[in-house]
């Protein structure tokens, strides 16, 4: 069977009070119409996306992915969205299978479901049961139950608002039946437009899902939200079927790229995104963001750490409150503490940064200690410079190196040094002044102080 499949994405959103197109707002970490799309690709290759011409983020996201489109002039109703699809396609032997750009919960194993059901009728469409069903045109049947019409809310009685099946706005049609019924078209209703559902004769065939939720259609931002958490929801549940522990499903926040491996535990409020990677044995502790980037078996990434295009090595500890900045990696088993920030650093297998420490470009050895409030000064004001420090060495609190700067193998940095000159290996750093006590200062200084304010 020749199928063509057209999704309806033109419509402004206004709903959504923003400049932005609705299809492109995010749903569970990436656009709604790329979920529509990737369903609409399991029917078929030919799509075409029906659009306007100030969806300027939505004509580059479909050029990005070689996605056809063609443009709605006016903003006349479905029917004229869907006449503006086709109005160049004359020979066409086959079914036009219509989907909306803002549903992106329907599955594709309804979808092919329904097109096998509807496969031998000119009209078909998949209608549904809602509790609440305000907002969808209805589906009117005579008595015997044969689909008479659909009418759209704003256009029905009081007795058809009542009725609780709904026309989920998805249709397959006969090519040859749908192009002389879109010329037909009349736009006599309350909203002056062309109404595809007008299309639907008596007798049409009414495929009827009883999963309603998957038909969602976002119109404002109470919708995407529910649409999100439906998504990463059932995320969650896929995960603990292979054998990951979620604590909370409804704090899961996490894209379809990231890959969790088994017997990880990943505490409330925590967002994994992009091509992240969790390897098995982990703990992942409330508040974490973990960014495109891979953390390797039996680590512990603690309360409120953002962690971004980064690798961390086996059996690490970071955070809590800890910052890994893009281009960091960690070998293994290294300590990152509290209020620690890396950024385009090599962390050596064993090396601990404890606690409140800024290290960015550096490449820094094995069982190196950082001590607390050390800084690599890597930045001139016009040039970044490299800090690097060899295996063994020992830093002292309150240490700033002044990048470019070597610091050879086991050699031990006095606290509160400033380090401006490379260190050979075993040697002691130390730049301090002397110190001096006055003795008997203070009295005198206080002295002076209260009889000026006098």
């Amino acid at each position: 069977m020749n199928i063509k499949v057209i999704i309806l994405a033109a419509g402004k959103g206004t709903r959504m009070k923003s400049e932005k197109s609705k299809v492109m707002f995010s749903v569970a970490g990436k656009p709604m119409i790329d979920y529509v799309l990737f369903t609409a690709k399991e029917i078929s290759n030919d799509i075409v996306v029906v659009v306007n011409d100030t969806q300027k983020d939505l004509l580059s996201h479909l050029d990005d992915n070689n996605i056809n489109y063609v443009f709605q002039e006016k903003q006349l109703g479905t029917g004229d969205a869907v006449k503006s699809a086709i109005k160049n396609i004359e020979d066409f032997d086959g079914k036009v299978l219509i989907l909306c750009g803002d549903m992106p919960l329907v599955k594709a194993q309804t979808l092919k479901q329904f097109v096998e059901e509807a496969k031998n009728s000119d009209v078909a469409l998949i209608t549904t049961l809602m509790d609440d069903p305000t907002g969808y045109g209805r589906i009117i049947r005579d008595g015997k139950k044969q689909v008479l019409k659909i009418v759209e809310e704003k256009d029905a009685n009081d007795y058809e608002k009542r009725v609780n099946e709904v026309n989920t706005g998805i249709y397959l049609v006969d090519f040859a039946y749908l192009k002389p019924a879109l010329e037909n078209l009349k736009n006599d209703n309350a909203q002056g437009e062309y109404y595809l559902t007008d299309i639907v004769k008596s007798g049409s065939f009414a495929y009827l899902v009883e999963d309603s939720d998957q038909f969602l259609g976002v119109n404002d931002r109470v919708a995407l939200y529910s649409a999100s958490k439906s998504i990463w929801r059932q995320r969650a549940y896929n995960f603990m079927k292979e054998g990951v522990t979620i604590m909370d499903v409804e704090t899961f926040y996490c894209d379809e790229s990231v890959k969790i491996e088994n017997d990880v535990v990943i505490y409330p409020n925590v967002f994994l995104e992009g091509e992240t990677v969790i390897k098995k044995g982990c703990k992942i502790y409330s508040g974490v963001r973990i960014v495109n980037s891979i953390i390797e078996e039996d680590c512990e990434i603690k309360d409120n750490t953002l962690i971004e295009d980064s690798k961390v090595g086996k059996k690490c500890s970071v955070g809590p409150m800890a910052h890994l900045r893009p281009g960091t990696i960690l070998e293994g088993e290294n300590k990152i503490g509290n209020f620690v920030e890396t950024k385009k650093i090599f962390f050596g297998k064993g090396s601990k940064a404890s606690h409140l420490t800024y290290l960015g470009d550096a490449e820094i050895g094995r069982n190196v200690n950082v001590g607390c409030g050390t800084i690599t000064c890597n930045y001139d004001g016009f040039t970044k410079h490299k800090t690097v420090i060899g295996d063994e060495v020992f830093v002292g609190s309150d240490v700033q190196f002044v990048a470019p700067v070597k610091i050879g193998k086991g050699a031990l940095i006095a606290a509160g040094s400033t380090v401006t000159k490379d260190v050979p290996d075993d040697a002691l750093a130390i730049t301090r002044a002397e110190q001096r006590n006055i003795e008997g200062w203070v009295p005198r200084w206080r002295a002076k102080k209260m009889n000026k304010e006098k």
